[in-house]
């Protein structure tokens, strides 16, 4: 049996059997479980904690994706910069007399062009040879030497201006952006970093390139005019007053269809393209 209090009341397991005099009488805590804006201790520290890491976490993110992000964000300032005469670009223009298997098929210029900043700085080929579809013969080992003069005779023979345009071509490799350089022996051009090669126009045959070299903006203008001039009326009536003008960088696919430029790396089509929402 229980001992019970002196007053006869049951024991209170809150104090003990001590009934004497005391100095802190023990009150329960207020229960605050249903109290929404009450904060505990450990509820503040857990959201300084958090607040914290987001802070810090913004402070080293930010940078890095403004880094990443911004350059592709910003249109690359451009003008229409002057290279020179006609004259010094459109050469060995069609019609052709006497032809034979050393004629020398229109020109390609390596040139350097300064942009609006250092970083429009660039190296670009200048190309003055037959459009897209115009294709130039070379032997196959079906035929004989004969057989391919005489074909070759044929086709280039019968080519005109028409047959004909001017594109530049900037030998900034689209694989890792290594420095490519003109084959005068093929035509067309290699990267000697990766093994890219591109055809004459800058269309990838070969390598890692995930697209064809990027091209720049081009016109041939009269003296002051800004309006261009056909290139076929270029070749047929070459006037002093003729100039080429290069403007604006962009990228193409395989079928020559213009994008916004991209950076080495990346391709303009597929599914690929869509890893780079900002170009």
């Amino acid at each position: 049996m229980s001992e019970q209090p002196a007053n006869g009341s049951p024991e209170d397991p809150s104090t003990g059997p001590y009934r004497g005099p005391r100095v802190h009488t023990h009150e329960p805590e207020p229960d605050h479980s249903d109290d929404p804006a009450y904060v505990t201790r450990t509820k503040f520290l857990t959201n300084v904690a958090v607040v914290t890491g987001g802070v810090m976490t913004a402070a080293i993110l930010v940078p890095v994706v403004g880094f990443a992000v911004a350059p592709t964000l910003t249109d690359e300032e451009f003008r229409w910069v002057d290279v020179g005469p006609a004259t010094e670009f459109v050469q060995n223009a069609p019609p052709y007399q006497n032809v034979s298997t050393s004629q020398q098929i229109g020109k390609v210029t390596s040139l350097a062009v300064s942009g609006p900043d250092p970083e429009a700085d660039r190296r670009v080929f200048v190309r003055y040879g037959p459009k897209t579809g115009v294709v130039v013969p070379t032997p196959s080992a079906e035929e004989s030497t004969a057989q391919f003069e005489a074909r070759y005779r044929e086709v280039v023979g019968s080519l005109t201006p028409e047959d004909f345009d001017l594109i530049v071509i900037w030998n900034r490799c689209a694989h890792l952006g290594c420095p490519s350089a003109f084959s005068p022996g093929s035509g067309g051009y290699v990267c000697p970093c990766h093994g890219g090669a591109y055809d004459g126009r800058g269309l990838v045959t070969a390598g890692p390139p995930p697209r064809p070299l990027d091209r720049l903006d081009v016109k041939v203008v009269d003296g002051n005019s800004s309006e261009p001039v056909p290139i076929a009326e270029v070749a047929a009536n070459m006037k002093p007053s003729y100039k080429v003008l290069i403007g604006k960088p962009y990228s193409i696919d395989q079928e020559e269809q213009p994008f916004a430029l991209h950076n080495p790396g990346e391709p303009v089509t597929g599914k690929l393209s869509y890893l780079y929402p900002f170009q």
